[in-house]
């Protein structure tokens, strides 16, 4: 079976939400506890948490979950110039047995680790380098590349578009999953958003 990291995006600063997302309560923790707990739960070989804004604060909290060398973390001393520069730094640490790579957001908590297999197994099916889900022709996370990728990703500089310069270029790489839940769009930018799953998580 085919070894895919996943790489954990949670070095933002959470402008629009007014204080840390990562740390917001949900469900019995926090945001980003249910969501590495999701990830770790998946069949994703590594876990990559890449920390950045308030590290220490949210490190702290993730700390009890450090047991073994499955789950590690990323710092990325260049969080402010945005999420290219934490894609970019995992990738510089990235398992050389990984032939692909799953981008997750902190801010999906409603994500589970049934939808992350599902699109983890349509990768390993498929003959494409990008497999994406989809629900009713938007597409959301995780996203899984393919390792041929890394170099370009890694090439990527400030002014560029980031991933979606990446998916753009090679649109006719991607494999396109229809999956039966929104969860793969709902993130929180905003106190409305974060209320607006809170609800949701409680249906």
């Amino acid at each position: 079976m085919m070894n895919i990291s996943g790489i954990l995006l949670a070095a933002g600063m959470s402008t629009r939400m007014g204080q840390p997302k990562q740390l917001l309560p949900f469900g019995h923790s926090t945001v980003i506890d249910t969501v590495i707990d999701t990830l770790m739960a998946s069949q994703l070989v590594e876990v990559m948490v890449v920390l950045g804004h308030q590290r220490q604060q949210i490190y702290q909290q993730i700390k009890p979950k450090l047991t073994g060398q499955r789950l590690r973390i990323v710092d990325n001393p260049d969080y402010r110039a945005g999420m290219l520069t934490s894609v970019q730094v995992a990738l510089e640490q990235i398992s050389p047995s990984s032939p692909a790579f799953a981008l997750m957001l902190v801010d999906q908590p409603l994500i589970t680790a049934g939808t992350i297999n599902q699109v983890l197994e349509a990768h390993r099916l498929t003959t494409m380098p990008i497999t994406i889900p989809q629900y009713r022709s938007r597409r959301g996370h995780p996203a899984i590349f393919d390792s041929q990728f890394i170099a370009e990703i890694s090439a990527l500089g400030w002014e560029s578009r980031g991933m979606k310069e990446i998916l753009d270029r090679h649109r006719e790489q991607i494999h396109y999953l229809p999956v039966e839940t929104d969860s793969i769009l709902r993130d929180m930018d905003t106190p409305q958003d974060y209320q607006r799953l809170l609800k949701a998580s409680t249906r």
